[in-house]
């Protein structure tokens, strides 16, 4: 259900409640993930209680996700029904690709996923290292300001419309 803004002229989509509280959700639990270490100094217990977050934040946006990837896949079938668009077989397409190109692509799947595992974890270190430089020089709640930040960051992120998101 769209509405206008006062400020604007463009007719924005209202976002739901559900949304809402996701994005809150795991906009909290991402706060609690990061802010982990200044409550918990324990390596075991952060995993334990950052393993417990993490399966918050998925709990907390799957169903809002499952519901816009069938809204998606329902335009979709719409279109491709009306003509407007083809569907693409990719089994028919990974079929009749070469060996080489099969691997190709695996290859080029598989290393994405690599670099994409180390950036994490290099991130996420680099944070923890961080952060215990901070306590170091005395900083009161040295992980927590910064893990707030994220905080807010994922739930406005949670909160863009998929439209936007799509481009």
């Amino acid at each position: 259900m769209p509405t206008t803004s006062p400020s604007l002229s463009t007719t924005t989509p209202a976002v739901p409640g559900t949304r809402v509280l996701a994005a809150v959700v795991g906009g909290l639990a991402t706060t609690a993930y990061y802010a982990s270490p200044d409550v918990i100094r324990s390596r075991a217990g952060r995993g334990w209680a950052k393993a417990g977050l993490s399966a918050v934040i998925v709990a907390a946006t799957l169903p809002d996700f499952l519901r816009e990837q069938a809204a998606a896949r329902a335009a979709k079938a719409e279109r491709v029904a009306a003509g407007e668009e083809t569907e693409v077989d990719w089994q028919e397409t990974w079929d009749s690709m070469s060996t080489r190109g099969r691997v190709t692509a695996g290859a080029a799947a598989a290393g994405f996923l690599a670099v994409s595992a180390v950036s994490v974890v290099a991130i996420e270190r680099g944070a923890f290292r961080r952060g215990e430089r901070r306590r170091a020089e005395g900083v009161r709640w040295a992980h927590t300001r910064p893990a707030v930040v994220w905080g807010v960051v994922s739930t406005a992120l949670a909160l863009v419309p998929l439209d936007e998101r799509q481009g």
